[in-house]
């Protein structure tokens, strides 16, 4: 679950996503990095070390760790990448 929606995940692959207040502000923010972004992602620009970046600025802000959703502006998507690549 992301707060205030998905692609908050996604600009936490490029910055620390502080600031952001509305889901208008996440849109704008998300352009600066993927300029044509439209729901779809260009596979090379999400690198695994843009992931780690994305988990480790994720988990820093869901401190302490919510339970169920983030009630400010966050996500716990990093909760099911760190799963999913445990796994693997």
């Amino acid at each position: 679950m992301s707060n205030p929606k998905f692609e908050y995940w996604l600009l936490l692959h490029f910055e620390d996503g502080s600031g952001v207040r509305s889901s208008g502000d996440c849109s704008e923010r998300l352009k600066k990095y993927l300029p044509n972004y439209n729901k779809g992602i260009d596979i090379k620009r999400i690198t695994p070390e843009r992931i780690l970046e994305a988990i480790y600025r994720a988990e820093k802000r869901d401190s302490p760790p919510c339970m169920d959703w983030p009630r400010g502006v966050g996500t716990t998507v990093y909760r099911l990448v760190k799963s999913l690549t445990r796994e693997c």
